[in-house]
């Protein structure tokens, strides 16, 4: 069972695959017709109510089939202007259309009204004449749905004898609101739902015009000490994603170099020479949406024992580069970003399967970087094919860590985080390479997240 939301993000990236909607629409149709006749064949008349998106294309598809296959069908319009992609399936089918008077005057007796109305991109209650019709529908005794009841989850909503989804079940289906519940396949290979696309992007939310700073995100970066660039650089990968406010917590060692590097990140001096648990009473006034610890940090026993405090004391982590470790994770929201040389120190194999064991037993989002970046929350799991060889060079990692925290505070999961922070980055890195060259260092590639997330 998945988030609607998540069926938006797998259309865009199956195009980005190669697959193109109308054939998707047309198995999407095939399979209706074939649910049709093993379910309801023995009903004598079939009447597809129909609005104007691919919802309505899916019916188009049916219709002509169950009409080639010589049965009663008769289609209802209620839009006159149909969508591009759905007007193409239209186009075929040569049987009867009827108006919406139709609906009042036919038997309802051994009919099945497929609703083909409304599909789950709807926002707010169904607008007139639209809820008129679903109390139309909902009149017939046999009903059946098509991806979801027309005004799913809303309180104007059909409500069929069944529901014929496609690809995987829609959150919040349930008997009550949709029926018996029948799953389509429809062709998306698994490589291609499991593959980070361009639809991640959908996960960005928009900027709230009413927002004052603050709002969209404040972002702590502790780090520094042993490496100054690292903490700087994943700073500004927090900015990059919309948040307002960044703020870094560095020791003495580090501030000069940090406090200079963009005049927009606020840097805080800490007492010790590297991290330690000072960092916890420091952070606590400032109530952050997300905080990522470890760019730059180094493996000082008293700096891991500080990232534990922090584990223990807040929410919404990103843990990175030396404060990778095992700890006590409490199941809190928590994104770990190892490269395969820091993998080793949370005690797990670099298997998919491993990965997803250690996921769902620790209850924490794990992002593994390389070639192909890997990431599983225990449950689902995402792999992202974008990046350049160059992406090695040092700081890329810290990036991606303050672009994750900073996904993070604008109020994505973990693994959305990572999905996406994964995704845009390696997008980052291949138009950089392009139009920077070979020679392309971290800074370049802040610029180029900001351009890709633009993009949505």
């Amino acid at each position: 069972m998945r988030d609607i939301k998540e069926f938006e993000i797998l259309d865009i990236n199956a195009v980005d695959n190669g697959l193109e909607i109308y054939h998707l629409m047309s198995n999407a149709g095939n399979r209706l017709a074939e649910h049709i006749l093993a379910e309801f064949s023995e009903c004598k008349s079939f009447i597809f109510v129909c609005g104007k998106g691919n919802n309505a294309g899916d019916g188009y598809v049916a219709a002509s089939k169950l009409h080639e296959d010589s049965l009663n069908v008769v289609v209802i319009n209620v839009e006159d202007e149909i969508k591009d992609i759905p007007q193409k399936a239209l186009q075929q089918y040569k049987g009867i259309f009827e108006s919406l008077n139709f609906l009042d005057v036919c038997s309802k007796n051994s009919v099945l009204l497929i609703d083909c109305l409304l599909g789950s991109g709807i926002q707010g209650e169904p607008r007139e004449p639209y809820g008129k019709i679903i109390d139309k529908i909902n009149k017939f005794k046999k009903i059946l749905s098509v991806d979801v009841p027309s005004g799913f989850m809303k309180n104007k909503t059909v409500i069929p004898t069944q529901t014929l989804t496609f690809h995987d079940t829609k959150s919040g289906m349930n008997q009550s609101n949709s029926g018996d519940i029948f799953v389509a396949d429809i062709g998306i290979a698994e490589f291609v739902d499991q593959s980070c696309g361009p639809g991640e992007l959908c996960l960005l939310p928009d900027f709230n015009p009413d927002n004052y700073k603050g709002k969209n995100g404040k972002v702590a970066i502790v780090g520094g000490g042993v490496y100054s660039g690292a903490p700087s650089l994943a700073g500004i990968g927090a900015y990059r994603t919309g948040v307002d406010l960044v703020h870094l917590f560095v020791p003495p060692n580090s501030y000069d170099q940090v406090s200079t590097f963009a005049p927009e990140l606020m840097v805080h001096k800490l007492e010790s020479e590297y991290i330690t648990e000072e960092v916890v009473e420091l952070l606590r006034p400032y109530k952050f949406d997300s905080i990522v610890i470890g760019p730059g940090m180094g493996k000082i026993e008293e700096s891991l024992s500080a990232t534990s405090s922090i584990i223990s004391s807040f929410d919404n982590l990103v843990i990175d580069a030396d404060a990778i470790n095992s700890y006590d994770f409490s199941s809190k929201n928590i994104l770990l970003t190892p490269h395969l040389g820091e993998l080793g120190r949370l005690g797990t194999g670099s298997s998919e399967e491993e990965l997803i064991s250690f996921s769902k037993r620790y209850g924490v989002t794990v992002l593994l970087k390389g070639k192909i970046d890997f990431m599983t929350d225990g449950y689902n799991l995402k792999r992202n094919y974008t990046g350049h060889p160059r992406m090695a060079v040092g700081g890329t990692g810290d990036l991606l860590a303050g672009v994750c925290g900073g996904l993070m505070a604008r109020g994505l999961s973990p693994f959305e985080s990572a999905r996406l922070g994964s995704y845009v980055i390696g997008l980052a890195g291949q138009q950089c390479y392009e139009e920077i060259g070979p020679g392309f260092i971290p800074s370049d590639l802040s610029v180029f997240i900001s351009k890709v997330l633009g993009k949505k």
